[in-house]
């Protein structure tokens, strides 16, 4: 018997490292799957709490513009409408003790509302080399005039004291990016211009530069108009040609990495967190937290490395698969100690059974302590001595069946023995009695008077009569010597040369009783030329058992069907015997165990379930071949018999058998 890939021990060691493995699977899911979310999900409520300080910061320092542009409208509500009086007091207001955020700033009046009559009025302060200068161009007749402007539509229709933040822009003067906060004046309830302070964006940049740093990333942020505020690139690089600064698309097509995440925001105006498997400035995967400011609906983004969001979890499936792991190996090894011991006792108890097998003693196996071990031991005892028993008693009653199996066929033969001589002796008898019949009436017309006519007719009769008479005693010996051939082949194993016709033809007339009442028919297709030199009652007892196999076994009592003998020789030392059926097959299931001892589907209804067992040993055995079956359900079987032509020499014994 060949030993499996694995023996127990490998088993048991294949299944440890299994377990090992699986057990840091399920640590690595676990943290993957639930740890990692969760502590992802509590650093994303981090997050939103630093965005939230985030947009402190900003509303903070925004706050500040907010109340110097409300304090500057006050001013202008305040003051006498004189101009001079406004360009010596509200620069000190706009320059905000020398704050270089501050671009500028300005009173907007509505026509007429400063001096009757007088359309364009303005007063309005630029930072130039970190001075404030007066700007007069907007009061020029034949300008733009900022009264369409949209930041001065945007503060006419706001409430009082309420800033309204502009998109970023480019200062067409200074060519600085900075926002405008617009706070309309009222007069009597009624509106009467507004107040403006620029800021330029880098402050805001240095906030979101620092913060961005602070927490290992990077911030950006983008105004109501999709155009971007800051993004860690310099001012220059974030100004398109127009002289405006870039909007969302246009930044999207130079950061593909972030391209997703700022087309999101353009088409949806989505806020929240969003995955970026590569990000360029970081070099890894990495988180993007968008948040909006509601005061100026600007959107602040902080990306952050994807490594800081789960540096926690990571370490924490590390000491998991760790801690688990070293438990495991310890357990193992443990486990590993007392399965070897176990495995030892287990092939102690292997050899011993293979010695009691090989050297066929009634030694019992040595059960030694009366354990799980020694119980298995003892039982194997028992077993064995009940084995030996069921196997003596098989061996008697198979030697009972095979002699039952070798009456039977030799019941066929005589079978056939009787029908097939019973037709040419009753011939004959009937011609005897015919010819003494007319020697009776040629006795009669001898005492009287006879005639030429009556001696010719007597002749003729007696002639034909003996005629037939020595055709069928002829017929009846040539089947008497056939069969007398066949019953010395089968009641004897010598070997002989013979013609495979003539023998499979004695074959067919010994099963022709047992095939008329099938409803089946038997053809032979055996060519004259091939002789052998075998074993002739061993090979006709291998057809009459397929034969009688396929009509017991391949047809219903009402089906007609035809079994096949066909040989053929292929190869000069071979010869290739078929016995067919198209009969109703034999399932899958079944066609491995066929050739088994005892094995048969018709128990207790004729069947003895050893005559395909004896079959394949005869072939096998005594006529040194090789047998193959091939069926299909519902398509017929086919038996293949592939014999030498010059059987193997065999001794007393095995020839016997």
């Amino acid at each position: 018997m060949s030993k499996p890939l694995l023996m127990i021990r490998h088993q048991i060691n294949l299944g440890f490292v299994l377990v090992l493995i699986m057990a840091l699977f399920v640590i690595f899911a676990v943290v993957e799957f639930k740890v990692k979310p969760d502590l992802l999900q509590q650093q994303q409520q981090k997050i939103a709490e630093n965005q939230s300080e985030l947009v402190d910061l900003i509303n903070a320092r925004l706050g500040q513009v907010e109340v110097l542009t409300r304090t500057l409208a006050a001013a202008a509500t305040s003051l006498p409408k004189n101009e001079s009086i406004f360009k010596e007091l509200l620069p000190s207001v706009i320059d905000n003790r020398g704050d270089s955020s501050i671009a500028g700033g300005g009173i907007w009046p509505e026509p007429g509302a400063f001096s009757k009559g007088i359309e364009r009025r303005s007063f309005f302060w630029g930072r130039e080399n970190g001075q404030l200068k007066y700007v007069d161009d907007y009061n020029a007749s034949d300008g733009a005039g900022y009264h369409e402007a949209n930041w001065y539509k945007d503060a006419m229709e706001a409430s009082s004291d309420n800033c309204i933040w502009s998109q970023a822009y480019v200062d067409p003067f200074t060519r600085t990016p900075m926002v405008t906060c617009s706070v309309p004046i009222h007069e009597n309830n009624e509106f009467a211009g507004v107040a403006t302070i620029d800021v330029k964006l880098g402050d805001i940049t240095r906030i979101l530069q620092r913060y961005g740093e602070k927490n290992d990333g990077y911030a950006f942020a983008i105004d109501s108009s999709n155009h971007m505020i800051s993004f860690p690139f310099t001012a220059a690089n974030i100004e398109s040609n127009a002289n405006s600064l870039v909007n969302v698309n246009e930044l999207a097509m130079h950061i593909p990495w972030l391209k997703s995440s700022l087309l999101q925001i353009n088409t949806t105006n989505e806020t929240g967190l969003i995955e970026l498997h590569n990000d360029k400035l970081l070099g890894e995967a990495a988180y993007v937290d968008l948040v909006r400011n509601d005061e100026t609906g600007w959107i602040i983004g902080l990306v952050l490395p994807r490594s800081k969001m789960t540096a926690m979890a990571d370490s924490m499936g590390f000491f998991l698969m760790l801690a688990i792991g070293a438990l495991l190996v310890a357990v193992g090894i443990i486990a590993a100690v007392l399965f070897r011991n176990l495995i030892n006792k287990i092939q102690q108890t292997t050899v011993q059974v293979r010695q009691l097998t090989d050297e066929e003693t009634s030694q019992t196996l040595r059960t030694g302590r009366m354990n799980e071990m020694g119980e298995l031991r003892q039982a194997v005892n028992a077993y064995g001595e009940k084995l030996k028993s069921l196997l003596r008693h098989l061996e008697d009653v198979q030697d009972e069946l095979v002699q039952s199996e070798k009456l039977a066929s030799l019941g066929a033969l005589v079978a056939g023995v009787a029908h097939e001589l019973n037709t040419p002796i009753g011939n004959a008898l009937m011609s005897s009695t015919s010819v003494l019949d007319a020697n009776k009436q040629f006795s009669k017309k001898m005492n009287a008077q006879m005639t030429r006519r009556d001696l010719a007719n007597y002749l003729e009769d007696v002639t034909q009569g003996a005629t037939i008479i020595e055709r069928n005693l002829t017929r009846a010996a040539e089947l008497i010597g056939a069969f007398k051939q066949l019953a010395v082949d089968q009641t004897s194993s010598q070997r002989r040369e013979f013609e495979l016709k003539g023998l499979v033809e004695e074959v067919s007339l010994s099963m022709r009783p047992s095939v008329q009442k099938s409803p089946c028919k038997l053809e032979i297709d055996v060519p004259q030329c091939i002789s052998m030199d075998s074993y002739p009652g061993k090979l006709s007892q291998v057809l009459m058992n397929l034969i009688n196999n396929a009509v017991i076994h391949a047809f219903d009592e009402q089906e007609e069907g035809t079994i096949q003998i066909v040989a053929s020789q292929e190869q000069a030392d071979k010869v290739r015997l078929t016995v067919a059926d198209n009969g109703c097959g034999i399932p899958d299931e079944r066609i491995k165990r066929i050739f088994d001892p005892f094995y048969t589907t018709r128990l207790g209804k004729g069947g003895s379930g050893l005559g395909l067992h004896i079959t394949f040993n005869l072939v096998t055995g005594v006529l040194g071949g090789r047998i193959d079956v091939e069926s299909r359900e519902g398509k017929g079987s086919c038996f293949t018999l592939t014999l030498p032509v010059i059987a193997p020499h065999l001794d007393d014994s095995t020839r016997l058998s």
